[in-house]
């Protein structure tokens, strides 16, 4: 009982910080909740009894990656938008209209699926290692991992871009 207490708190706290990166207004508040997200989800994955996945979540996203993103938001500091008109706001009510959609089949699921929880779960084994993962990583999940890797890579070398854009706009700073 006390785990599925924990776990919903943790789930809220990960969708509750992750809505909160997205509608902050100022990036460094969105940076410090992207840190609460990974922090609530690292406490999931312990639920889940793979510890050795939560230090990894916590040292290298809550750890170093999250504190990278402060950096760099402290480094650029905060930059107002020179009188640019808003491209988007034209699909704003689109925008809604998914979410209304999105929102409507999360409901629909939610109320047809069965979801039971066993009084006892089944052995975890040695699903949590670091040699379990790594060989998921290399045996089955091989494509998706290095995809991963490649979208996080275009999504740096587009970050860089847009930087240098900016920096161009602004005549250098």
């Amino acid at each position: 009982m006390g785990e599925q207490i924990v776990f919903g708190f943790a789930a809220a706290g990960a969708i509750g910080f992750s809505a909160l990166v997205v509608a902050l207004p100022g990036p460094f508040r969105a940076t410090v909740s992207l840190i609460g997200a990974l922090l609530s989800v690292a406490v999931i994955f312990v639920l889940l009894a793979a510890p050795f996945v939560a230090v990894i979540q916590v040292i290298v996203y809550a750890g170093a990656i999250v504190v990278l993103f402060l950096f760099v938001v402290a480094y650029l500091g905060e930059r107002p938008l020179a009188g640019v008109a808003d491209r988007l706001a034209r699909y704003q009510v689109l925008a809604w209209i998914v979410v209304v959609v999105l929102a409507v089949q999360a409901v629909v699921v939610l109320a047809t699926t069965r979801l039971a929880i066993r009084e006892e779960p089944k052995p975890v084994g040695d699903i949590g290692s670091p040699e379990a993962i790594g060989r998921s990583f290399i045996d089955s999940y091989i494509v998706p991992f290095e995809t991963t890797s490649l979208v996080l890579l275009i999504a740096a070398v587009g970050a860089v871009l847009l930087a240098k854009r900016a920096v161009q706009m602004e005549r250098g700073r």
